[in-house]
This record gives C-alpha cells, sequence and structure tokens, in this order.
C-alpha cells in the first residue's frame, strides 16, 4: 500500500508550534529544533509524512495517533519510519514486511511518500 501527501508551508505558519506538540515524538521535536531557519518547513515535513502513512496504513487520525509513527534519520539522511502501538499492529494486520518513506521538500510545498511492502 502507497500513502501520498503534500502540505503547503505558509498554511502552517504560525501554529506550527502547536502542530509540531500535537503530532511529534520528543526525538522528532529535537531533530526539528536544530533547524531554526528551516523550522516551518521541518514541522510541514513531519505532517507529510505521518499523513501518508495514515493512508498507507488506510486509516485515519482518531484511530491511529500521530505520536504511533515516528520519523527519524539514519546518519546518510535516509528518512525511516518506526510504527508503535495501534499503528504497528495495523502494520502487521496488513501483512507489512517493510516500511519505506521518501520526503521532497521545495520553498513552499513538501511532499512525503510511505509505502508499506508486503
Amino acid at each position: 500500500m502507497i500513502g501520498f501527501d503534500l502540505q503547503e508551508v505558509e498554511k502552517i505558519f504560525g501554529v506550527e508550534e502547536a502542530l509540531l506538540n500535537k503530532i511529534a515524538l520528543e526525538g522528532e521535536i529535537d531533530y526539528i529544533q536544530k533547524f531554526k531557519c528551516d523550522f516551518t518547513m521541518r514541522v510541514a515535513t513531519l505532517w507529510a509524512v505521518k499523513e501518508a502513512a495514515f493512508k498507507a496504513l488506510d486509516v485515519s487520525e482518531g484511530d491511529i495517533s500521530y505520536k504511533e509513527i515516528e520519523l527519524s534519520h539514519k546518519p546518510s539522511g535516509r528518512p525511516v519510519l518506526t510504527l508503535y502501538g495501534k499503528a504497528k499492529a495495523r502494520f502487521e494486520a496488513l501483512g507489512g514486511k517493510e516500511i519505506d518513506v521518501s520526503i521532497s521538500h521545495q520553498k513552499s510545498v513538501v511532499g512525503a511518500i510511505v509505502q508499506i511492502c508486503t
């Protein structure tokens, strides 16, 4: 299954702190706060990734918490998703063996694709 999401960066300008607190785990917050000049874009990117994950898992917010999906990065910079709780159970119920994520960002738009491989 594949999930895709785009977010307009300017739409979260001014609410990025509140959004970050709603969707992010502590490690994600620490990572994003390292990028002061790209803070809004990084929050929008995290949101796009989690929305794409909901779509790949074929669920909506409320079925699974944003905080059951964690975005981290390998030393190479490659993004990695880790699932917890209901998100992990849904992944397993779908027969998921691996989950891949790809992220792209421009100045005004960010996007993410999440693929569950069975």
